[in-house]
């Protein structure tokens, strides 16, 4: 009874079936539906017809799908979008659209739940179904996404997609291999509607049909190299978004296998994949991925062995216009690729031609504001580092391929562009010096841009780094003979800033913005100069100090404070270390971080001079000027720390200029140089000039013991009245060592560097003749050396009022026998009159004090004053000074020539009579010069109302009658020379020879 039921529903089922193509209604029915599910159970045997009907009924609801009457008529949107707000029709045929759902859930359930067999069976039929029913209602070309997106909106299309998804997760081996079989059969036989089926189950089996796809492709390039590929690289590029590691294996093996042909199909492998890479930017760069990976030298040597096989492919002959656009579509590796051809473009012609016609492409696109991936690559980091790199390289090819590449990324990120020039500027380029070509070029920017970012920036970066590292002593260790970043950076500023002048050696430098950013600069410049002198000037101050100290104990250890020698060395004066004397253990220590920043400290000075620090067209706020001002004294300071006389005079000839370009610019830099050029030789860097060293004893060290109040405590005994008590012993430790009285004068090749420095600073280029800076540095002597703030006036008082200055007159000679420079200042300042004027007060003491000292000489014997007496040499030096200045008329101006041929008391004679009285009665002042039609301030003692009085003679000329043996040149020069040239004629010689009293 059962199976004459069933044969009778099987009847109904074909009536109904064959007789329902003019009605959808009666085949969607949901009885139909499952009496024909019912089958495939039941009735095994009528499965071809049930799998009829279900293709009937996808082929329903893909009519529905493509119908127009089916879609909303003001979006365009399929009826299984707009079924819930459809208009009557679109709601009525729903369930007809629907229909196949209730198959597919049914037969998914029979290939998880049902025999193995259903897998392979429904999987064949759904791959058969879905080629026919794309093929038969596809109605234009589209690609593969878009196909993907449009078929699986449709019901039944999607479906079925599932059900082969699910069935073939259930296949075996063999089974798989039937089923891709099929599935390129169809794609054979429907290759322009089954590329999307394709793509969508390929990640099923990912790298089979990948291989597949790949050797299909390649036998149609070789039966027709003209053929389009569009349909296999569309499979292949919308399978890279998914299984990019399973293409990229398929291309590794292809490429061995085109690298080394075996089968007359290898040949073809590289020409094809080259041509597939043009329809899809995903392939291309999954191949240069490959090509980047496995790439090594030999490889290059096999590519050229085998590119006549390829070239004989005809469309592979053609092909060099596409590849040059390949890179700009690479978004990965392109500059890789780049740097490649780049660095093997002096072997190869076809690499330079790539990568011309490529970087004028890429240039182009980029003056045309158009936007391309291989800008992304550029931008990564590791892009980034790798152009910094070749930048750095001795090939130019791929220097200057690097410094464009660079260039194109900068239009677009400026960040970049200031890392790369921070990057570059720290680099040393000694060993190569066509690096700094990078730089250069680096600089000049992108040709054809309007807005392309400044590199001003980029100097300020890197001078921001340099800071930090210049103030942090302990950062990583440099090996030895590697020169640091902060040398680096401004050894290339240099370079830049010299090329920037001469304009034939630089033409990519612009010199307006050149300038510009130098001028923004110069603040840190001056930061990163400031840290570097300072710790160099307490690096000499220490050595200083301690060189100091080692003679104090040596002096403690010689009883005899008389000795003016301390084991050997004279200890109140600095010894001298010439390059010889060096120990061998200096001799062979290496440079260290004192010698690197004074390296650095000559670099930056150039620099400064490069780009005229300091000159009218720098704007800088007045702290900054007084800064930099008294920085340049300092490094003046620091460079005569050098052991070289030749190093000594270049770090000092770079000190001039900067010293004048500053004082010439500004008077408040002027100031601020002169006084800390005084100071610094006077109170700070003395020991640089042969300044002596007064040692302070410290008086509490002195044992209890031998305290003079208790040894005086001792040897009393009663009450005794103050005038009775016992005072003996020595006081603290007794007179104060003696100054060396030999060798007092200071190194004179300093000496000349330091005058020269005054001289720089206070020179008027525009008015050679001006002494306005020369009676600044007289006016500073005084301030500096005079301690007291009265009698310090012009005029020279009563010699007998002396006696009221004469402690404050004993401390100004001291600090001519303790800084002898005083006496190089003075003469430079009295070579430039009337400027010495202002030191009078100097002037006055040094008399004063040589008049008493003198005076004090003991009369009653002969005592003859030694040559180089101190009392003698301060005292000609004294007179010197006058004449030089003329502040004494002739003729005393010969006096200090004369002045060792006479006794103490005459000395002090002449002194009192000839100079004081003299300078007493004509004020040395300004006023006494006049200004001729040069500008040279001079005072004419030639003229009748210019003569000398003869009161200020007489006493000279006395003195001298009585050793006319010994003084008669000077006699006949002095007096009778002087009245010959008065008189025009020949005196009687009884009346050139007049007696004059003594007081």
């Amino acid at each position: 009874m059962l199976r004459q039921n069933l044969l009778d529903q099987l009847k109904h089922f074909i009536e109904t079936v064959s007789s329902g193509h003019s009605s959808p209604q009666l085949l969607t029915s949901p009885n139909l539906i499952k009496l024909a599910l019912g089958f495939l159970e039941e009735l095994p045997a009528t499965r071809d017809i049930v799998f009829e009907y279900f293709a009937l009924l996808a082929e329903i609801s893909v009519q529905l799908y493509v119908s127009p009457d089916m879609a909303d008529p003001k979006t365009g949107m399929p009826i299984s979008q707009v079924k819930q707000g459809g208009n009557r029709q679109q709601q009525l045929r729903a369930p007809e659209y629907e229909s196949f759902n209730m198959v597919k859930t049914a037969l998914q359930s029979l290939v998880w739940k049902g025999p193995p067999a259903w897998a392979p069976l429904i999987a064949n039929w759904s791959l058969e179904l879905v080629a026919k029913l794309s093929d038969k209602y596809t109605q234009r070309r589209m690609t593969i996404t878009a196909s993907c997106n449009y078929w699986l909106e449709c019901s039944a299309m999607h479906g079925l997609m599932t059900l082969i998804n699910s069935c073939f997760r259930k296949l075996t081996q063999p089974e798989e291999e039937a089923c891709v079989e099929i599935m390129l059969n169809a794609f054979h036989r429907f290759p322009m509607t089954f590329d999307w089926i394709v793509a969508r189950l390929g990640g099923c089996f990912p790298y089979k049909i990948i291989m597949q796809i790949l050797q299909c492709g390649i036998k149609r390039f070789v039966d027709d190299y003209r053929c389009h590929l569009d349909s296999e690289a569309g499979i292949l590029d919308y399978m890279t978004s998914c299984h990019e590691q399973q293409l990229r294996a398929a291309f590794r093996e292809m490429l061995r296998e085109g690298f080394a042909p075996k089968k007359p199909l290898d040949v073809a492998v590289v020409p094809f994949l080259l041509i597939t890479t043009n329809y899809s930017d995903a392939i291309l760069q999954s191949l240069v991925n490959v090509l980047v990976e496995i790439y090594n030298e030999d490889m290059c040597e096999v590519i050229v062995q085998k590119s006549p096989l390829w070239l004989s492919n005809k469309m592979f002959a053609d092909m060099q216009p596409t590849l040059n656009n390949a890179v700009l579509r690479l978004s990965e590796h392109g500059a890789t690729l780049l740097i490649t051809a780049a660095k093997m473009a002096d072997r190869f012609v076809w690499c330079q031609d790539f990568l011309d016609n490529s970087m004028q492409e890429l240039e182009q696109w980029v003056l045309n504001q158009r936007n391309f991936p291989l800008l992304g690559d550029l931008a990564y980091e590791e892009t980034k580092y790798m152009l910094w790199k070749s930048c750095l390289s001795t090939n130019l090819i791929e220097q200057q391929t690097a410094v464009r590449l660079l260039l194109v990324v900068s239009s677009q990120h400026p960040n970049i562009y200031n890392q790369t020039i921070s990057q570059l500027l720290r680099k040393p380029y000694a060993q190569n010096p066509n690096g700094i070509g990078a730089l250069i070029r680096l600089l000049g920017g992108q040709s054809g841009m309007v807005n392309f970012p400044g590199f001003t920036p980029g100097f300020k970066m890197v001078l921001e780094d340099i800071t930090l590292h210049v103030q942090v002593d302990n950062r990583l260790p440099v090996p030895a003979g590697t020169t640091t970043e902060a040398f680096n950076t401004f050894s290339n500023l240099n370079i830049l800033a010299k090329m920037h002048k001469s304009k034939n050696v630089a033409p990519y430098i612009k010199t307006h913005q050149l300038n510009q950013a130098f001028n923004e600069c110069l603040p840190k410049i001056i930061q990163i100069f400031d840290c570097t002198i300072n710790k160099l000037v307490l690096r000499m101050d220490r050595d200083a100090a301690e060189l100091s100290a080692s003679k104090f104990r040596a002096q403690q250890t010689n009883n005899n404070n008389n000795n003016d020698m301390c084991n050997g060395v004279e200890y109140g004066k600095r010894p001298k270390l010439e390059p010889g004397e060096l120990n061998e253990e200096e001799q062979e220590k290496p440079e260290d971080e004192d010698a690197t920043r004074m390296r650095l400290a000559h670099l930056i000075v150039d620099l400064l001079n490069s780009i005229e620090a300091g000159s009218p067209k720098n704007v800088l706020r007045t702290p900054m000027l007084i800064k930099l001002a008294v920085l340049s004294v300092k490094y003046f300071f620091v460079g005569l720390t050098e052991r070289t006389v030749i190093r000594r005079a270049a770090a000092s000839h770079r000190s001039f200029t900067l010293l004048q370009r500053q004082c010439s610019a500004r008077k408040i830099t002027r100031n601020a140089c002169l006084r800390e050029l005084v100071e610094g030789a006077l109170f700070y860097h003395g020991h640089l000039l042969g300044q002596l060293e007064e040692y302070e004893l410290d008086e509490l060290q002195i044992p209890e013991h031998e305290l003079l109040i208790l040894q005086n405590l001792h040897t009393s005994s009663g009450v005794n009245s103050n005038r009775s008590v016992l005072h003996s012993g020595i006081i603290g430790r007794g007179l104060r060592p003696v100054l060396p009285t030999n060798n007092r004068s200071c190194d004179a090749e300093k000496q000349a560097l330091y005058l020269k420095a005054l001289n720089a600073c206070c020179a008027d280029l525009e008015k050679p003749n001006n002494v306005e800076g020369y009676s600044l540095v007289s006016l500073l002597l005084v301030e500096l050396v005079s301690t007291d703030v009265m009698y310090n006036g012009l005029p020279f008082p009563d010699e007998e009022f002396s006696k009221v200055t004469m402690e404050r007159d004993m401390q100004i000679r001291r600090a001519f026998i303790t800084s002898p420079v005083l006496w190089a200042v003075l003469g430079l300042i009295a070579a430039h009159r009337p400027a010495l004027c202002y030191s009078s007060v100097l002037l006055r003491a040094l008399c004063a004090t040589c008049l008493h000292h003198w005076r004090g000489k003991n009369v009653n014997k002969f005592q003859p004053s030694a040559v180089n007496d101190e009392l003698m040499l301060c005292t000609k030096k004294m007179l010197q000074l006058l004449a030089m200045s003329q502040l004494i008329p002739p003729p005393l101006t010969n006096l200090h020539l004369i002045i060792e041929h006479f006794e103490a008391a005459e000395i002090a004679l002449l002194l009192r009579e000839c100079i004081w009285n003299y300078l007493k009665d004509h004020v040395p002042s300004p006023a006494l010069f006049h200004v001729d039609n040069k500008g040279l301030h001079w005072r004419n003692t030639s003229t009748q109302l210019a003569k000398v009085p003869a009161q200020y003679v007489d006493t000279l000329r006395h003195l001298m009658q009585r050793k006319l043996a010994t003084l008669g040149p000077h006699y006949h020069q002095m007096f009778i020379m002087g009245e010959l040239m008065e008189n025009n004629s020949e005196p009687d010689p009884t009346a050139r020879l007049q007696i004059v009293e003594l007081e």
